[in-house]
């Protein structure tokens, strides 16, 4: 079985790999974080001090409802290697769905086979084709729950590199929700 990490963890490292993106994680708290992302310092050499700065930096950057909604409920999250037919019937967040004219969830596959309906920008996550599919991955995809659906979270431009170009059977690494056994009292 793979290591179990709280959703915390998942949000925090979510922020970490995205700090020197083009989101505005313009927080003074997280300037020290971005330095180190800049020397490349693992994110597993952080502090649990920094953890929990980087997600409440998460909260500020990208604590919209989707995002909220996707994590309730959620505690922990395992890794798992999932294959091309995993990636296909999982779901897409509504923001991607709406781009190809969908009003209502629709699968990864359906998206990505979808054209758009309108003009998306050239950086766009499904004009993603650049870059190799595993072994450059970096972080892991992250699925949570949509109206109880494994929806991708987050890692739309990996997704759609191991999509378009990985071997048949080749693997993805994605931080999915764990499986909670409710316990029942007699």
């Amino acid at each position: 079985m793979e290591p179990v990490v709280s959703a915390e963890e998942v949000r925090a490292r979510w922020a970490y790999f995205e700090l020197l993106s083009d989101r505005p994680y313009d927080d003074p708290s997280v300037q020290e974080l971005k330095k180190k992302a800049l020397e490349r310092v693992p994110f597993e050499d952080l502090t649990a001090e920094e953890h929990s700065v980087l997600a409440q930096a998460w909260y500020r950057v990208r604590g919209v409802p989707t995002f909220i909604h996707g994590f309730a409920g959620i505690t922990s999250f395992q890794l798992a290697d999932w294959s091309r037919e995993q990636l296909a019937a999982s779901y897409v967040i509504p923001y991607f769905a709406h781009e190809v004219g969908a009003q209502e969830l629709m699968t990864f596959e359906q998206w990505i086979e979808a054209e758009p309906i309108r003009s998306l920008e050239p950086g766009h996550a499904r004009y993603a084709t650049s870059g190799a599919p595993r072994s450059a991955q970096g972080e892991p995809l992250l699925v949570g729950r949509l109206a109880g659906l494994p929806t991708l979270l987050d890692g739309y431009h990996r997704a759609v590199r191991f999509w378009k170009r990985a071997a048949p059977t080749a693997t993805l690494l994605v931080y999915v929700p764990c499986v909670e056994v409710a316990r029942t009292t007699r």
